[in-house]
């Protein structure tokens, strides 16, 4: 096939209308390339390197007891479901003091000698609590210890930050990551319309109130004033930058059932959240492709915390099929949102094999 610019060859093949000011040259692009690109894209899950059940000591307040670590074939189930079965290329393990630091070391090099070296580990720490007081969860020492240990035996070139509320992280509380990751710093958690500011390098930005906008897909969320209007808007704001932005696809959407056509019930609770709409993901899958400049697209990543929180509800799995425990056996996630968290792997594996999602596979 002749040249040809990877936008416009991508809404042919998706089908979609391409507006002038959407167009996005690149010139000597080919079809072969675009392949390449497609498998280059990150895929990405975030979760709790300790696997616990609860891991919410220093997440939600310092007094809550520590969560049970997990043994070295926990990790290694936990591994091989993550990059094999399901496809990561990259995982943001999250540790926010919730197993002493000193088991963290451990735990780390367990998922080290897990992965094979075409996957990137990324430690991803929670700076401050999400209590009244924001208290920071860690101390300067034990920032700089764990940073050390990190850049020496985990990963040399990435760290990142984790936070799901907007604007809270300011300079001063990355003074110690920078001084060991300077130029490879990223932001898990970024909200829509929040700043990426230095000396963040990347992100994965949180989508949950685009994804969830709207019940069903062709009559509600592709329709004017719910989510994929959202979701477009946000990304031609980040087509403003050249910062790579990975886009959070969703397992876990809000209550449907208190609504009309799918509006914010105007809460979240794990007992009544429910699974996203069947074929939103890979819809939003191919908005995204289709709009995102390349220069500001890393990929895709998943919030595997969130799915964990919901799956244990008693309403849902329980605690014997929550999500992090399915992953400690090593067994496939068959539960109650397991339909939705599916269509994210086949996005992923479609992806691997640098082709677009398609719809039913």
């Amino acid at each position: 096939m002749k040249e040809k610019n990877v936008f416009v060859l991508l809404l042919c093949i998706l089908g979609l209308p391409m507006l002038a000011s959407e167009a996005v040259p690149l010139s000597g692009t080919t079809a072969e390339s675009m392949h390449v690109v497609l498998m280059k894209l990150e895929r990405s899950y975030w979760l709790h390197a300790s696997l616990g059940d609860s891991p919410h000591k220093n997440y939600w307040d310092n007094r809550l007891p520590e969560s049970e670590p997990p043994s070295q074939v926990h990790v290694s189930n936990a591994a091989q479901l993550l990059t094999r079965d399901y496809h990561a290329t990259r995982l943001y393990l999250i540790y926010n003091k919730e197993i002493s630091i000193d088991m963290a070391y451990q735990v780390f090099s367990w998922w080290q000698r897990a992965c094979t070296d075409s996957v990137e580990i990324v430690p991803t720490l929670l700076l401050s609590m999400y209590d009244k007081n924001q208290t920071p969860v860690f101390t300067e020492e034990e920032l700089s210890n764990l940073c050390k240990f990190f850049r020496g035996k985990i990963n040399p070139k990435h760290c990142a930050v984790y936070d799901v509320y907007p604007n809270r992280i300011q300079p001063g509380d990355l003074t110690v990551l920078t001084r060991y990751y300077p130029d490879g710093l990223i932001r898990v958690g970024l909200q829509p319309g929040e700043e990426l500011t230095p000396p963040f390098k990347s992100a994965v930005e949180d989508t949950w109130s685009g994804f969830c906008h709207g019940i069903r897909n062709e009559q509600d969320w592709l329709q004017p004033g719910f989510g994929a209007e959202s979701l477009r808007k946000w990304i031609l704001e980040r087509n403003n930058t050249t910062t790579p932005i990975a886009w959070d696809l969703i397992v876990v959407a809000w209550d449907y059932s208190v609504t009309q056509r799918g509006e914010f019930p105007g809460y979240d609770d794990a007992d009544k959240n429910m699974p996203l709409p069947a074929g939103r993901n890979l819809m939003a899958v191919k908005e995204i492709l289709s709009l995102a400049r390349p220069s500001s697209l890393a990929g895709f990543s998943s919030d595997l915390f969130i799915l964990n929180e919901n799956s244990r509800s008693a309403q849902h799995d329980g605690g014997d099929g929550a999500f992090y425990r399915t992953l400690r056996e090593g067994k496939q996630y068959n539960g109650y949102y397991a339909e939705a968290f599916r269509e994210i792997l086949a996005a992923y594996r479609h992806l691997a094999k640098g082709r677009i999602p398609e719809e039913g596979h």
